[in-house]
């Protein structure tokens, strides 16, 4: 098995390196784009793109012990592909239609693993949505009804989830008043449920999500945002290890603050409260970040060395009454707390120090290191899933869940081509032995490669 991990890995390496070659030879300096192509009547009233990623990924001990195999979902070596189509057309000076269809495929995973299912959504529509321009009103407004993404501040709560090869949106109505210091989204949306197999759709689960976000531009290079959002669901849900599964109704009510290249520096201050109901238990749970990096621009890489804090309340009891696990709701996780996606917004006191540098205009590299605690060790650690990585243990002598070490390169070959490869290594912490006995360091390494036209 190990042999054919390493010959899957070499096989990929050279298909993202011979796309690269191929396409830097082919594509012109102004790239190659369908639009440029369409007839000229029609290129004022529709836009049409295709955008094609292949990734692949290799996973090693994700349970933490070295004795598990290549068909346990823990250890695998696999490869994603996500082809999407996008129509944008201006129907009229006050009516746009947007269409998004995706595909999404996964090959050479073991049959029978979660990846297979999870990463998988054959030829669905992904978005479809029409923008209403209530210009007799104002110019700012925007009625948006149909199937979208929601995307929201550092998506830290919710986001596109581009980084999954299947992603999610949401079914509903979204009020937009954008204006040039000042803009507001109030939403009242369904999550859709990824079918495999059948199209997707909200009314299997029928959970609602529901929200504001307004967001301050007067204050220069600096946004100012508060928010109240809503989840409820008709059906019981999971939330939390200890919990069981009720019917959920609550409450998140938060503000962020953002400052960019404010003499070289930049900071970003979010902190979030939930109140609510789970089944019979009240919800009363809070979450804290707060990071700041500095940019060295006087020299020619710019490197940039930030540091960050992140805080997500645990469960402290889950016979007391009330649930204290902070709910992560619907993010991009992946941009936070580890590339190896084994850390989410809850029960987590999480430290965090990065560097990058840009030897040229197209190239980043970046470098992080991760420190992770848990706020209640009688509250489970939580994965970027937002599923139990480890049981909770109230005899646990120490909540150090572990550290991670991240290492990323980003290279933008032109307007049509971007390669993304890192490497991550979770090092298991005490906390983690807790149970089955197994805190092996786990790896995960990824290529991948972005082709847009």
């Amino acid at each position: 098995m190990e042999k054919n991990r390493k010959q899957d890995l070499c096989a990929a390496v050279f298909v993202v390196f011979g796309i690269m070659f191929f396409c830097s030879n082919l594509l012109a300096a102004d790239g190659f784009f369908i639009q440029n192509y369409l007839p000229k009547k029609l290129k004022d009233k529709l836009k049409v793109s295709v955008e094609m990623r292949y990734r692949l990924e290799a996973r090693q001990d994700f349970d933490f012990s070295e004795n598990t195999d290549r068909t346990s979902n823990e250890n695998d070596t696999f490869h994603l592909l996500r082809t999407r189509l996008m129509l944008d057309a201006n129907l009229s000076e006050s009516i746009r239609a947007f269409v998004q269809l995706q595909d999404a495929r996964i090959f050479d995973t073991t049959p029978g693993n979660r990846f297979s299912i999870t990463f998988r959504d054959e030829f669905d529509l992904r978005q479809a949505y029409v923008d209403l321009r209530a210009k007799a009103i104002s110019e700012a407004l925007t009625l948006r009804a149909g199937r979208q993404e929601l995307s929201y501040g550092d998506q830290r709560l919710v986001g596109a989830f581009d980084w999954s090869n299947v992603t999610q949106s949401f079914d509903g109505v979204k009020l937009i008043y954008a204006a040039k210091k000042f803009s507001i989204d109030g939403f009242l949306t369904e999550k859709v449920n990824i079918d495999v197999g059948n199209p997707n759709n909200w009314y299997d689960d029928n959970e609602g999500f529901h929200g504001i976000y307004a967001t301050y531009k007067g204050i220069d290079k600096h946004l100012f945002d508060l928010y109240y959002l809503y989840r409820n669901t008709s059906e019981p849900v999971a939330m939390g290890a200890n919990n069981g599964t009720r019917k959920l109704n609550e409450s998140t009510l938060g503000l962020r603050l953002r400052g960019d290249k404010v003499n070289n520096f930049d900071y970003t201050f979010e902190g979030a409260y939930q109140f609510g109901k789970f089944g019979s238990q009240d919800i009363d749970a809070h979450m804290l970040i707060a990071l700041a990096g500095y940019t060295f621009n006087d020299f020619s890489w710019k490197p940039r060395i930030g540091l960050e804090w992140d805080f997500a309340t645990g469960d402290k009891d889950s016979t007391d009454g009330q649930r204290n696990t902070f709910d992560n709701l619907w993010p991009t996780n992946h941009l936070f707390y580890g590339y190896i996606d084994l850390v989410s917004l809850q029960n987590i006191n999480a430290y965090h120090f990065i560097v990058d540098i840009k030897p040229t205009k197209k190239l980043t590299l970046q470098g992080d290191y991760w420190v992770f605690y848990l706020d209640e060790t009688t509250d489970a650690a939580y994965n970027a899933g937002r599923g139990t990585l480890r049981a909770a243990n109230q005899r646990a002598a120490s909540g150090y869940l572990g550290s991670e070490a991240d290492f990323l390169l980003k290279y933008a070959m032109n307007k049509n081509v971007a390669l993304l490869g890192g490497y991550s290594r979770f090092f298991a912490g005490t906390f983690l032995a807790r149970g089955n006995g197994n805190n092996d360091d786990a790896n995960f390494f990824y290529l991948q490669s972005l082709l847009k036209f």
